[in-house]
């Protein structure tokens, strides 16, 4: 266990920085001998693990959209200019954003840590013939593996692969489907061949589930399942713009499994559990738990000082947004049960939510960081309805929908001047952010609609001094390769860059 523990960690360093990590005598030294130790291994070096405070791999989703903004709380003091510089960077979509968060010692090492799973499941699909295990155990596993692949390539093309569809000729980054070690530098490809290569993985773990009894399809226990094969293949869908088949499989989802909406209704807050358990095996809604909850909160809950003679009270640095506030209902639970505040006392609602919290409101870094819900089912579903032009079906969806998210009793009907057309289309954009919030899909989202303009205010020791700014179609919704991997691969060719705007 321990060789192929070491052998999995060998592949991706050499992949990602070409130096040879190890010189293994022989390949069977490293092969384990059964599918048990083999799963084992794909556990600890494929999946995002909920106990790993080091890793990066979604910590980058949440910091360019329009759902974040700085504190608007007067928090000043001498030490806040420190602080704050080390994220602003990231919240001006700095040309130069990782050498500068290199600099400062916040620089996220997303691309890293992503291969690094790539080729856990890499390695997993290369050695898996070749352990003993019955066929179905090692279809399980496969299937699994294809998924975990497609799943960071969905991520990470959508954080320096240009938009599919704006221009799915453009660079999109490296694919490696193999665990053998190379001394090659891997160039990117396009970002239509990423995304077909991802369509072909969701492809075989669909297969490799199908051909399981019916009792292995679908385990809640943190792993891959069915479910979460059908609604990844539904998203990839919506964004290739292939209406049928998001509208299919979305349907596959929502009917085809024990799963259910969750009544916002039957949830009470109390002192010892202000928020739902949105990422425990107990909420109806979850299709598949992953990750880690300092990773996807990771520098969105640190602070500045509230006043010059303070050194305890403060405020987070960051909060969500007027925007994404105000578009919530009054009747809509979902801006107080999905967002979390600062404090039982203090109404500040910050840049995340629906990630375990303790009876202080601070993050749980054991848990489970995210949960894919049935929910995103429903509105995949209804936005391919709206745009293959049967309305009735994406309204009567939405409004099962609502109906769980507001207040007994109240108007959770869509409006009468958004029930057809482009209007109808809106209001489902808008619900998705709603229902989505900080769950990692807002930026992704933007940019498949036609990278609008929008502006965030950056403010210093409680005082606007600058508007950052993105223009429609800007170079910037599209990061820049992080100059350590530059520098390692002569291939990589660089993104083209933003303005810096400060």
């Amino acid at each position: 266990m321990k060789n192929i523990i070491l052998i999995l960690v060998g592949f991706a360093l050499v992949l990602m920085s070409c130096e040879k990590f190890l010189e293994p005598k022989s390949q069977s030294d490293y092969v384990p001998k059964d599918v048990v130790s083999l799963s084992e291994a794909l556990l600890r070096q494929g999946y995002p693990s909920p106990g790993d405070q080091s890793q990066f791999l979604f910590s980058l989703n949440n910091l360019f959209d329009d759902d974040m903004d700085c504190t608007r709380e007067n928090a000043s003091h001498a030490n806040n200019a420190a602080r704050t510089e080390k994220y602003k960077a990231y919240y001006s979509w700095h040309p130069q954003m990782f050498q500068i968060t290199w600099d400062l010692g916040t620089y996220m090492t997303t691309w890293k840590a992503t291969y690094e799973r790539i080729m856990g499941a890499n390695a997993t699909l290369d050695y898996v013939g070749k352990v003993e295990g019955s066929e179905d155990e090692k279809n399980y596993l496969k299937g699994q593996a294809y998924a975990l692949r497609a799943f960071y390539y969905f991520n990470i093309v959508n954080l320096w692969g240009e938009p599919y569809n704006h221009n799915k000729s453009a660079l999109g980054v490296p694919l490696m489907t193999s665990s053998s070690m190379t001394s090659d530098y891997p160039k990117r490809n396009t970002v239509d061949e990423v995304y077909s290569q991802i369509m072909n993985d969701l492809s075989e773990a669909e297969k490799c589930f199908e051909s399981l009894p019916a009792n292995f399809r679908f385990i809640k226990d943190g792993r891959i399942n069915m479910p979460v094969v059908q609604l990844m293949i539904a998203r990839v869908a919506l964004f290739r713009e292939d209406w049928e088949t998001a509208k299919e499989y979305s349907k596959k989802v929502m009917d085809g499994w024990d799963l259910e909406l969750l009544d916002l209704n039957s949830f009470t807050p109390t002192t010892a559990q202000p928020y739902y358990s949105f990422t425990k095996f107990t909420n109806p809604e979850a299709v598949w738990l992953y990750g880690s909850a300092i990773d996807v909160t990771r520098y969105l809950t640190d602070y500045v000082y509230l006043n010059p003679s303070s050194t305890a009270v403060i405020r987070r640095i960051f909060n969500a947004s007027e925007s994404l506030l105000n578009s919530f209902d009054q009747n809509d639970l979902r801006k107080d049960y999905y967002i979390v505040k600062e404090s039982s006392t203090v109404t500040n609602y910050m840049a995340y939510g629906k990630v375990p919290v303790n009876s202080s409101y601070a993050v749980v870094t054991t848990d489970f960081g995210r949960a894919i819900r049935v929910s995103e089912a429903y509105l995949m579903y209804a936005e391919s309805c709206s745009r293959l032009n049967d309305p009735a079906s994406a309204i009567e969806t939405l409004e099962r929908l609502r109906r769980n998210r507001y207040k007994t009793g109240t108007g959770y009907s869509v409006p009468v001047n958004s029930r057809n057309g482009t209007a109808l289309l809106e209001f489902i954009k808008e619900e998705r952010r709603r229902e989505l919030c900080f769950e990692g899909m807002r930026w992704f989202d933007l940019r498949r609609y036609g990278m609008p303009a929008f502006s965030r205010n950056w403010k210093e020791n409680g005082v606007i001094t600058a508007t950052f700014s993105l223009k429609e179609k800007d170079p910037a919704y599209t990061l820049p390769i992080p100059d350590d991997v530059i520098n390692r691969n002569v291939n990589l060719k660089q993104n083209k860059l933003g303005e810096a705007q400060y």
